[in-house]
């Protein structure tokens, strides 16, 4: 799929790695809706950046936990733009949960965000596509979903359950939609993470570094641009942190 012409929609657009990946698909040429929920500031900053870019862009306020929003956020998305061509589901919560502190709250809250709303985002937007003809939907897991995280557990398991998500949709969209997935390493480290945190994630990773949102967005870009034979996959982007 060529972007140029084309509408996207970014969840999480208006800070951090879904900021890149709006400006990465506007700069291949899309019109792009850009998500936020409450970085009302960010999300205009973000909307004017694209609209510099000579393409055209609208801000959509839903908080994905929240069904009633997800189903306005992809019908406002449709309204202004026509039609949704390529979904990339980029919101989510991160914080440290231990055990002994977790809550049922807690537990609930990362479901309800990181999994159930992206699902019902992609559910909607994906039969529209199908009987569109053609579609992409690319969800950001993490790797924490591949190798939990202690500290992370409710993180650690939606974003776990973001991957077989989008197998079980790349099935059920199929043939007209693509569904694939990019699961990002350590890249913009949470403020929460200490100096001796931050150097061991650098030296569990074999190319010795943190990552760049733009090394999430360029496999993005992949995936929606570079091969229209692929779908159902997981696109590991970590430095190769998984395989230590």
């Amino acid at each position: 799929m060529e972007l140029h012409g084309r509408t996207a929609l970014v969840t999480g657009a208006a800070m951090r790695v879904g900021r890149a990946i709006a400006l990465a698909v506007a700069g291949r040429g899309a019109d792009v809706v850009v998500h936020y929920k409450s970085s009302v500031t960010e999300a205009r900053e973000t909307v004017e950046s694209i609209e510099r870019m000579g393409r055209r862009a609208v801000a959509i306020q839903a908080d994905l936990a929240e069904p009633d929003q997800v189903e306005t956020l992809a019908d406002g998305a449709a309204r202004a733009c026509g039609a949704i061509d390529v979904l990339v589901n980029s919101a989510a919560i991160f914080r440290r949960t231990p055990l002994e502190q977790l809550t049922v709250q807690d537990w609930d809250q990362f479901l309800r965000v990181n999994l159930t709303g992206p699902f019902f985002l992609a559910r909607r937007l994906g039969l529209l596509m199908r009987r569109q003809g053609m579609g992409k939907i690319i969800n950001v897991a993490d790797v924490a979903g591949i190798t939990p995280w202690a500290d992370f557990l409710p993180y650690s398991v939606s974003k776990g359950m973001v991957i077989t998500m989008t197998q079980g949709l790349a099935k059920a969209l199929a043939p007209e939609v693509q569904v694939n997935a990019v699961v990002p390493g350590t890249v913009l480290p949470a403020e929460e993470y200490g100096e001796q945190e931050l150097e061991a994630i650098i030296k569990r990773t074999p190319l010795r570094r943190i990552g760049d949102p733009t090394d999430i967005a360029r496999a993005v870009l992949f995936l929606i641009e570079g091969s229209d034979f692929m779908t159902g996959q997981v696109v590991v982007v970590d430095g190769g942190r998984s395989i230590q």
